[in-house]
């Protein structure tokens, strides 16, 4: 949780996909003529998402509704424990709006 990406490295993406669609369509011109356009625009949507998606995996520990719900896999761990040991299992955690903490 502590150990996010290095900044040089997040700066190196973000600045190798801006320069990569700035100049495809200039390597796209020739051989998709109008639809060239269409293309760069599939393409950044793809690499501008990833760079967004990568921050945002950067910190999955958290109470958001799409950070890892540790409470409730270390309570399926806890009741597989207990199962093993013949024990009766404490209840599963109940879900707050709809996910888990």
């Amino acid at each position: 949780m502590g150990t996010p990406l290095p900044f040089a490295y997040t700066l190196l993406l973000q600045r190798t996909a801006y320069i990569f669609c700035l100049l495809l369509p200039f390597g796209l011109a020739f051989s998709a003529g109008w639809a060239t356009p269409l293309f760069t625009a599939l393409i950044a949507y793809t690499f501008f998402g990833l760079d967004a998606l990568s921050e945002e995996l950067e910190d999955p520990f958290g109470t958001q509704a799409n950070d890892l719900a540790l409470d409730g896999l270390c309570r399926v761990c806890e009741i597989s424990v207990f199962e093993a040991l013949g024990e009766t299992p404490p209840p599963m955690i109940a879900a707050e709006k709809f996910y888990y903490s």
